[in-house]
């Protein structure tokens, strides 16, 4: 029996392996291919699967395969529900998904989808309604209005200064574990496992910048954390019970959702619009303040780990105002 897995290699005048090795075999290669995307990625599109399931009954036609006709007339129920058009997109992208994952040929590779999508896109506007975002100003408006001397308080700071002083995406700061976080004197250096930029889990470093001396040291937040709720192991972040309580044996993480709605209760409680902001303002802010204090492309891509087109498009948008053509015209 190879002791690196529980199916023997099969050698001369040995037994052929059982059947309940087999499955065994089977059921670990499927938690493998689950693993060829981001889990929220993997919850968004069995939403979106089953709403096309549910389309596809309602018209008495087969979801699997799916016509080329269904799948149009699918898109364009979806523009008449108003839709936006990156809700859109990633409809037809799970319609496609779960037809190769079937082994079957998409209806999305058909020419009159492919002509459907990109009128549907010319019609709605690829222009993305953007999130606000979030200042370093108005962050640390933020953190003055929080009580730190609750264990929400401690919980909501680091989250907060965490996400902004490394632009991580809210689905890497709540699925944070405690051995991925590594102090190196006043600074911290964050392991990632996996991300939306390293899709097959090489893994990869964001070192965070200490500040020892100010009130709005993302460091000194995570520690203090740490050291309020007992927290050694396990999801960094998590659900704090009334009473101010913290239940250590349950390994869960505080979801994606809690993560935007506790940005949007600050946002509110210090004047903002909240339906203004989301979990991804703290990441567009670190790149906006960081371009507006003259960082370079380079230094914040190396942070953030995005596409250094992507941090360009925010550093534009920062700066649209500087050397402007028509600065000087009416002097």
């Amino acid at each position: 029996m190879d002791k690196n897995n529980n199916l023997p290699i099969k050698q001369p005048n040995q037994p052929p392996a059982t059947q309940q090795e087999i499955d065994s075999l089977i059921e670990r290669t499927k938690s493998t291919l689950v693993a060829d995307m981001a889990p929220l990625t993997h919850l968004a599109y069995e939403k979106d699967w089953k709403d096309f399931q549910l389309f596809t009954k309602e018209i008495e036609q087969n979801h699997l395969p799916a016509l080329d006709q269904t799948t149009v007339l699918y898109l364009q129920f979806l523009v008449d529900r108003k839709l936006k058009i990156n809700t859109i997109r990633r409809r037809f992208a799970a319609i496609r998904y779960y037809h190769h994952n079937a082994g079957l040929d998409s209806p999305t590779e058909a020419v009159i989808c492919k002509k459907m999508m990109r009128a549907v896109t010319r019609q709605l506007g690829s222009q993305v309604n953007q999130k606000k975002a979030m200042y370093i100003d108005d962050l640390k408006k933020i953190i003055d209005s929080i009580d730190d001397s609750s264990l929400t308080g401690k919980r909501d700071k680091a989250m907060l200064l965490l996400g902004f002083s490394g632009g991580f995406r809210r689905s890497e700061v709540v699925s944070l574990d405690r051995d991925q976080l590594h102090f190196i004197e006043e600074h911290l250096r964050v392991y990632l496992k996996r991300s939306k930029t390293d899709q097959a889990g090489k893994g990869l470093d964001k070192p965070i910048f200490g500040h020892p001396d100010s009130p709005y040291c993302a460091v000194k937040a995570i520690k203090d954390w740490l050291e309020a709720s007992g927290i050694e192991s396990g999801p960094v972040f998590r659900r704090i019970r009334r009473g101010q309580q913290i239940n250590l044996n349950e390994n869960k993480a505080l979801s994606a959702v809690t993560y935007s709605s506790r940005i949007k209760h600050y946002c509110a409680t210090i004047g903002l619009d909240a339906s203004e902001y989301s979990g991804h303002s703290l990441r567009s802010g670190f790149v906006t303040s960081a371009a507006i204090q003259g960082k370079d492309v380079l230094q914040i891509a190396d942070i953030t780990k995005q596409d250094i087109r992507t941090v360009q498009h925010y550093m534009r948008k920062a700066k649209m105002f500087e050397h402007h053509a028509g600065e000087d015209l009416w002097d």
